[in-house]
């Protein structure tokens, strides 16, 4: 042990977005615990430090989500659920939304459990973050695209937090494979739009909007998540409403037409698509045509990133071990998006920056002292 309190050692962080700030925080409080000082931290920041940061929650940051359950919460990652469920058990939201607290960031909750800074403002979100880094002399940012371990050479510890834009020579370089990235979180487009554009729908499977080639909004974002790596064109079938709710309608309103009844349950301008005999009489239209009324058939022919940009794939979670650090390479670790780790919307995939990073944080203080 003591010879890391005689000879410096230096730590790389490879991407200044969400994960790798992140991740220098975590370093400088726990050295700060443990009062030690004999250490350097440098942030290799291709573009500018915390700018994918901006975009979250519509720049309001989705910071996390408060459900309180890990595996709950772990649930809505459909690749890093389980690897997820040990990295939550050590750093969670509430650890989370302590920092921020600790660095002057107030938050509150949503009524769907999405958390947000009580400014609403991800700009001031970044401001504080790097406002916080710069008190400490021994980190720094340097405005640099790293390409491969060969420049990393005088460096102790690695790690690797670049996001999954432009990274696969530079994980490569490291040995590692990858799985190829995927966009996720996207709208879809849909073969033969023929529905009313800018009409929102509120169906059984979760909200979504009509746009001019497809459909968009929370449901669409859940939907290309799981389906990141399906290969178009594929089907999805969304179910608009109850059918039980539906004959009950009939049933005390028989001499309406269908299409007025199924009205009450879908925007009228989607009923008038979708029913052919949006005038028949009520009583005279069969189960299985009213079945067909209750679900919505979509032929899926590509997705179109949007809003929050996030994207499925990266350094296969079997090659790292549960502190993410690498099976390959010797100190070298991985947080955030690098990895083959994506949530659906509401603070999921900022949630997994956090986390990851403050593990990745411990381990590597602890490997020091």
């Amino acid at each position: 042990m003591e010879q890391y309190f005689l000879k410096k050692n230096n730590i790389a962080i490879i991407g200044g977005g969400p994960s790798g700030i992140y991740c220098a925080c975590q370093l400088l409080l726990e050295f700060q615990i443990h009062n030690f000082t004999n250490f350097s931290i440098t942030i290799f920041e291709k573009s500018i430090a915390l700018k994918t940061l901006l975009p979250t929650g519509n720049y309001r940051c989705n910071i996390t989500n408060s459900i309180d359950d890990i595996k709950e919460f772990a649930s809505n990652y459909p690749r890093g659920e389980k690897f997820l469920y040990s990295i939550f058990s050590r750093y969670f939201n509430l650890e989370t939304l302590d920092f921020f607290s600790s660095v002057g960031i107030e938050t509150y909750n949503q009524e769907d459990g999405r958390v947000f800074p009580l400014s609403n403002s991800s700009s001031e979100v970044r401001k504080k973050l790097l406002m916080h880094l710069s008190k400490f002399k021994n980190c720094r940012i340097v405005n640099k695209k790293i390409n491969s371990n060969a420049e990393l050479h005088s460096f102790d510890r690695i790690i690797l937090s670049a996001g999954s834009r432009g990274v696969d020579e530079l994980i490569q370089s490291f040995g590692h494979c990858i799985i190829p990235y995927k966009a996720a979180l996207c709208a879809l487009i849909v073969d033969n739009p023929i529905f009313p554009q800018g009409v929102s729908v509120k169906s059984l499977d979760g909200d979504f909007v009509f746009t001019d080639n497809g459909i968009s909004g929370p449901l669409a974002y859940r939907i290309s998540s799981i389906k990141a790596f399906d290969t178009f064109p594929y089907e999805i079938e969304i179910r608009l409403f109850e059918l039980d709710k539906l004959l009950d309608e009939i049933k005390n309103n028989s001499k309406k037409s269908i299409g007025n009844i199924v009205s009450k349950f879908i925007p009228k301008s989607l009923a008038k698509v979708l029913l052919s005999n949006y005038d028949k009489k009520a009583s005279e239209v069969s189960k299985n045509e009213l079945l067909n009324y209750t679900k919505l058939k979509l032929k899926i022919i590509g997705a179109k990133p949007e809003g929050e940009i996030v994207r499925a794939g990266g350094v296969n979670l079997a090659d790292v071990d549960k502190n993410i650090k690498s099976r390959i390479y010797p100190n070298l670790w991985f947080c955030g998006e690098i990895l083959n780790i994506d949530g659906f919307c509401g603070g999921f995939n900022l949630q997994n920056c956090w986390s990851s990073a403050a593990v990745v944080a411990k381990d590597i203080v602890s490997s020091i002292i």
